[in-house]
């Protein structure tokens, strides 16, 4: 009697080649690759950037704004405990772990298949350096016992808008209870098309002593849309004074380092600004 072959599926493997696309649930995950740097496109929008070669070099502006404040207030190389609401390809915490060893970092994206995805593709540190956790954002800083990071990063968007539990003041009053003392929080925010970071500010300034602001110049000043960092810090019981508006200070050194033009909104004028 003839054996019956049955015929096997093959599925596969996901590979760093241009044009390389997979829906990750209900998301279309792209590549672009170009040598050794690769952007990643989710719904057709740029996501992530990473440079294989160098993995410290971050693409995106706003990335480099969040880093010229971590590295005012914790110095490199030391490392960091960091929060990220937000992984995408974790194109950040791969920076932070490349040029601070040691880091404890944790990304949590809603977004399961993505993060398996991500970790297949790129070259994440594993946990305990980076844990990728599949979860609400808003229920994991929720569970984040007091003073837990240093640093916490939200760069959450569906369909080009911030959820807004995540833009809520009750999420600025968790985000500072989960940063330890002198901690900082950096929110990526949308601004413009019916989006005004004015809001947050608001709700930041409730729970933080210092709030910054930094962009170009046309976005915070109406004339197109773009991105804004807020930059949230918790003060120390008596700390000096006059060493923290030096560490602002050499933020601004940092960011008159890059490439590009970046106006910096201190906080009495983020309080004029926004009307408080």
């Amino acid at each position: 009697m003839a054996v019956k072959r049955t015929r096997k599926t093959t599925v596969s493997s996901p590979t760093l080649t241009d044009g390389f696309t997979q829906m990750v649930e209900d998301v279309e995950f792209r590549l672009r690759v170009d040598q050794q740097r690769v952007t990643v496109f989710l719904d057709g929008l740029e996501s992530s950037a990473l440079n294989l070669l160098d993995p410290a070099e971050l693409e995106f502006e706003y990335m480099q704004y969040m880093s010229c404040v971590v590295n005012a207030f914790f110095p490199l190389p030391a490392p960091l405990r960091a929060l990220h609401l937000g992984a995408a390809a974790c194109s950040l915490p791969l920076a932070w772990e490349t040029l601070r060893p040691g880091s404890r970092q944790v990304a949590v994206d809603l977004n399961g298949e993505l993060l398996h995805l991500v970790r297949e593709l790129f070259p994440l540190p594993k946990a305990p350096a980076l844990k990728l956790r599949q979860q609400d954002a808003s229920v994991t800083l929720a569970g984040v016992r007091p003073g837990k990071f240093q640093v916490i990063v939200r760069d959450v968007f569906a369909d080009a808008r911030t959820p807004e539990p995540l833009r809520s003041a009750n999420f600025y009053e968790q985000a500072a209870a989960a940063l330890g003392g002198g901690g900082v929080l950096l929110v990526n925010c949308r601004h413009g098309d019916g989006v005004d970071v004015r809001e947050e500010a608001r709700a930041a300034l409730t729970h933080f002593r210092d709030v910054y602001l930094f962009a170009d110049g046309k976005t915070l000043a109406g004339g197109r849309c773009g991105n804004v960092v807020l930059a949230g810090r918790n003060f120390v019981a008596d700390e000096d004074a006059n060493k923290v508006a030096e560490n602002w200070l050499e933020t601004d050194r940092y960011l008159r380092k890059l490439a590009f033009p970046v106006r910096l909104l201190p906080t009495p004028k983020v309080r004029r600004w926004a009307g408080v």
